[in-house]
């Protein structure tokens, strides 16, 4: 199993170790990627070290299996599922997604 802390940079600049990420194979031969809240202080005694969100890569997809993102999402378990796919899409043989996004500006306007 590796890990990897999760860093947040906060307003003041202070830097806190948030969340944790294991990488880990699941009894099928599956990559499972999982996030964890820290052990420090930024979370309340009882949800130290709980685990908020795990995806398993089966080699054709990605599997959530806690069904989570159905209906209304909080911004904070966006939050989340944004660390960890940006986590798996820097760290994989297979990048989800290479690219940029532009905007779209019209140069001109004729009028006919």
């Amino acid at each position: 199993m590796k890990q990897f802390r999760v860093i947040n940079l906060e307003e003041d600049f202070k830097e806190v170790h948030e969340f944790t990420i294991t990488v880990d194979m699941n009894n099928n031969g599956h990559e499972e990627f999982t996030l964890y809240r820290s052990k420090s202080e930024t979370w309340s005694e009882p949800h130290r070290g709980e685990e908020v969100l795990k995806i398993i890569d089966t080699g054709d997809q990605y599997v959530f299996p806690k069904r989570e993102f159905a209906g209304d999402v909080g911004y904070d378990k966006f939050a989340e599922l944004f660390i960890l796919l940006n986590f798996i899409n820097k760290t994989e043989r297979m990048p989800i997604y290479r690219g940029r996004i532009e905007e779209i500006k019209p140069d001109k306007t004729f009028e006919i």
